[in-house]
């Protein structure tokens, strides 16, 4: 395939309207200039791709911004067998009047990249996301993107996805995709493995709890008759052995994985020897176990406390696994946050998690998409737009980013703001009523433009705006508001066209014929008969006084131009009135005296021309004899020559 790389738009699609009758062409503008305007060539072709119908057309105010979706229209007439049609960029204009021209010698060869359906395709779109449809290519000359757009060598972010060139060949190449796939392949299989022990871990910790109920129960009986003989012991004795009582109660209470217990017992010792590093181990513990629980969404624990818990897992001698397992307590902590709508919370929690972290990505996305949605119950649309815009295909972001345009297109619709809101609108078609409301725009423009005196910007407005309402009656009665103006101030010349734009109008015609008849008699009376004649072509009516001035202008024309000597002038003008006065002998002499002047020339075919219809005059027939008879000697002359030049070829066989 050939590409033009400079081309500054794209086009996506060409969809058939058949009840329009017309192509409706979706382009997006690949520059960093507003597109004004685009011409482009169309085919429709049938099923066996043989050509039905072509077009070339130009549309205007398309209001193409940068990087962003447009759309233009193309009439045509859809024969009944065309199934698809193809469109190709032929000029761009931009508002600055810059214009961008196809030049077939500056286009390039590329090999597209478009993968077939498939494994391949599935791996690389769940990697690059749905928009892509090959793997990048580096080619002579150029590169193209995963989403299939060839880009110059010179070119560091595709001019279609705005992805960057080195991230997109170390991320999204063959080997760098099958690799994303087998690391996230091996993380569901050890999630669902840990996922499947913790499991079996609680269980048999319920069955070991039971068991050890009765054990307790024992033990508490044994315990009773130990007190009761400690209760012997001197007070020397119960002063200094309770601490160290307490210490082996923490002990038991941490081998028998009674973790609150022990950190009950073990916290009112203070700096006893043994109790804190026992103490700091039944902490660790616990936040092991709580966090486990709430990394796997489990668990009742406060936002508070799972931070608490976080906090713990991080301590300074912490193992790896320990603060792998504080990074999901983290996410999990963010995710609530999420839910109770502290987003900045939310935010700043994972703005402190690695960015490789497995569903960090998902929750930020999240929290784009709740402050799209802020934004939206704040009437914010066009910062809900580009939250919604920024999340790709995340949940329906690309639906609320529509629904957020045509909110702020209303928003801009109310405040009077209609070239704004027409924007909004042109960017949204065929959703909701977008495409309704832009004409409709247009008449609450003429209707602001009409009343502050702006009449021709105002009709322009009505006449955009088409059928809507009374646009079309508006647009027609300023018009003829100016055409009655220039009428008063007998400014005809100007006012003229405008009756004749206007045919069928009130009496327009007649003002039209009215304006021809004046500005033709001024110019009679000046002598410019050509220009008389002209001011009466045309005219859908045959006056009295029009026929008279055209028959007075022809032939005063007539005999001013024999007068300059421009014979063929003057019989051209006078065989327009060959019965009014002399004009029928004027135009024989004239056609006789320029007969001769050709003869003298040696020009005897137009003689005869001019004299064949003028014959009966015995001079013309004089004259039209010695013209045959030149004509006959000449052509006798010619045979001879051919003759003389053929005789040597003959003796030679």
């Amino acid at each position: 395939m050939r590409i033009d790389l400079r081309c500054p738009a794209e086009i996506f699609g060409a969809e058939i309207l058949r009840e329009e009758a017309g192509i409706r062409l979706t382009l997006m503008n690949l520059s960093d200039r507003d597109v004004d305007s685009c011409e482009a060539t169309v085919r429709v072709l049938d099923r066996e791709g043989k050509e039905t119908a072509r077009t070339v057309h130009r549309s205007r105010a398309l209001k193409g911004r940068p990087h962003s979706v447009f759309s233009m229209e193309v009439p045509l007439e859809i024969p009944e067998e065309s199934v698809r049609a193809e469109a190709q960029l032929d000029k761009v204009w931009f508002e600055d009047h810059d214009v961008w021209r196809k030049n077939p010698s500056a286009e390039t060869e590329y090999e597209p990249n478009q993968l077939p359906p498939g494994n391949e395709l599935n791996a690389l779109r769940y990697v690059a996301g749905h928009g892509a449809v090959g793997f990048p290519s580096q080619q002579a000359g150029l590169w193209v993107c995963v989403c299939g757009r060839p880009n110059g060598n010179g070119d560091m972010i595709c001019a279609r996805c705005r992805r960057q060139r080195e991230m997109i060949f170390q991320q999204y190449n063959p080997a760098a995709v099958m690799r994303q796939i087998s690391q996230r392949e091996r993380q569901l299989d050890l999630e669902t493995r840990g996922a499947r022990e913790e499991s079996a871990s609680l269980q048999r910790a319920r069955e070991e709890e039971y068991h050890r109920k009765g054990a307790r129960a024992k033990r508490r009986l044994q315990l009773g008759i130990a007190l009761a003989a400690a209760l012997a012991l001197t007070a020397a004795f119960h002063f200094a052995g309770e601490p160290a009582l307490r210490l082996w109660s923490g002990d038991r209470a941490l081998q028998e994985d009674r973790l609150e217990d022990a950190r009950a017992v073990l916290t009112g010792l203070g700096s006893f020897p043994g109790a804190e590093r026992r103490l700091a181990e039944a902490d660790l513990r616990i936040a092991r176990r709580d966090g486990a629980l709430a990394a796997a969404g489990e668990g009742s624990l406060s936002r508070e406390q799972m931070a608490a818990v976080s906090s713990r897992l991080r301590q300074a001698d912490a193992v790896s696994e320990d603060r792998a397992l504080a990074d999901r307590v983290d996410l999990a902590l963010s995710r609530s946050l999420l839910e109770a709508g502290d987003l900045d919370g939310a935010e700043k929690v994972l703005a402190a998690l690695p960015e490789d972290l497995e569903g960090r990505a998902e929750a930020l996305a999240g929290c784009t998409y709740a402050r799209g949605e802020a934004a939206m119950d704040a009437r914010d649309y066009e910062a809900a737009r580009a939250y919604f815009l920024s999340l790709d295909n995340y949940r329906d972001a690309p639906e609320r980013a529509k629904e957020a345009l045509y909110h702020l297109g209303l928003v801009l619709m109310e405040a009077g703001e209609y070239e704004q809101a027409m924007d909004a609108f042109a960017g949204l078609p065929g959703y909701q009523d977008a495409d309704s409301l832009i004409p409709q725009c247009w008449y609450l423009k003429g209707l602001v433009l009409e009343a502050a005196g702006e009449s021709e910007e105002a009709r322009l407005a009505y006449l955009e705006a088409g059928s809507y309402e009374d646009a079309a009656s508006r647009a027609l009665e300023i018009r003829w508001a100016q055409a009655e103006a220039l009428y008063a101030a007998e400014d005809y010349e100007a006012a003229l066209p405008l009756y004749r734009e206007m045919d069928g109008y009130q009496d327009a015609r007649a003002k039209w014929i009215e304006c021809a008849e004046i500005l033709a008699g001024i110019a009679h009376r000046q002598r410019e008969y050509t220009m008389a004649i002209s001011w009466l072509e045309d005219l859908p009516e045959e006056t009295r006084t029009v026929q008279q001035i055209r028959t007075r202008a022809y032939y005063l024309g007539a005999r001013a131009a024999a007068n300059r000597g421009e014979l063929a002038e003057a019989i051209e003008m006078m065989e327009h009135v060959p019965t009014y006065g002399d004009a029928s002998s004027s135009i024989r002499k004239w056609r006789i005296a320029l007969a001769e002047q050709k003869m003298d020339e040696g020009l005897y075919e137009e003689a005869r021309e001019l004299l064949t219809p003028v014959s009966e005059n015995y001079q013309a027939a004089q004259l039209l004899k010695q013209v045959e008879k030149a004509l006959a000697e000449r052509e006798e002359a010619a045979e001879t020559e051919t003759e003389e030049t053929a005789a040597p070829e003959g003796s030679a066989d």
